[in-house]
C-alpha cells in the first residue's frame, strides 16, 4: 500500500512550517509578549499539522484493516479447502484452491509494505506531535513568566 498523496502533502507542509518557525526563532530575538503571540500562532499551526497527520493516519489504518480482512478471508478459504480431506485438497476443488492460494501469496509482499509504510507514517506523525508539545510547553512557560498564566502546580488546593 503506497502512502496517499494527501498524507504526504500534509506531512511536507507540517515539517516545512515547523522548520521555518524554528529558523526564524533562532536568528531573531523577539520581545516576550510578541514571542508569546508567535508561539500561540505556531501552536495553532502545529495543532493543525498534528490533527491532519492523525486524520490521514486514521484513514490509512482503516484501509489497512480492510485489506487485512480480505487477506484473512483468503487465509480462511485456504484453510477450508485444505480441511476438506485429510489426504489433501480434492481434485474437483483444486483449481479454485490454487487460485486463492496464489492470490494470498501475491498479497503478502503488498501487506508487508503497507505495514512498513504505516509504521513510517506513525513515526512521522509522532515527530509532528512532539514538536507541537515542545511549542505548547514553551508557550506555557513564557505565559507563566509574563504572568499571563498562573502556575497552579505549586499552589495548595482549596479546602
Amino acid at each position: 500500500m503506497r502512502p496517499t498523496r494527501g498524507f504526504l502533502v500534509m506531512l511536507a507542509i507540517g515539517v516545512t512550517a515547523l522548520a521555518i518557525m524554528a529558523t526564524i526563532d533562532y536568528f531573531r530575538p523577539i520581545p516576550p509578549d510578541v514571542q508569546l503571540r508567535a508561539l500561540r500562532s505556531q501552536l495553532s499551526t502545529a495543532r493543525g499539522a498534528a490533527d491532519s497527520c492523525q486524520a490521514a493516519l486514521n484513514e490509512e489504518e482503516a484501509r489497512l484493516r480492510t485489506s487485512d480482512a480480505h487477506f484473512d478471508s483468503l487465509k480462511s478459504m485456504i484453510d477450508y479447502y485444505e480441511g476438506l480431506d485429510s489426504r489433501g485438497v480434492p481434485a474437483d476443488s483444486y483449481d479454485i484452491y490454487i487460485a486463492i492460494f496464489n492470490d494470498y501469496n501475491d498479497a503478502i509482499p503488498a501487506r508487508e509494505a503497507a505495514g512498513d509504510t504505516l509504521r513510517a507514517h506513525e513515526k512521522a506523525c509522532h515527530a509532528i506531535i512532539e514538536r507541537h508539545n515542545v511549542i505548547a510547553d514553551s508557550a506555557m512557560a513564557l505565559a507563566r513568566e509574563l504572568g499571563v498564566l498562573r502556575d497552579t502546580s505549586t499552589t495548595e488546593p482549596a479546602q
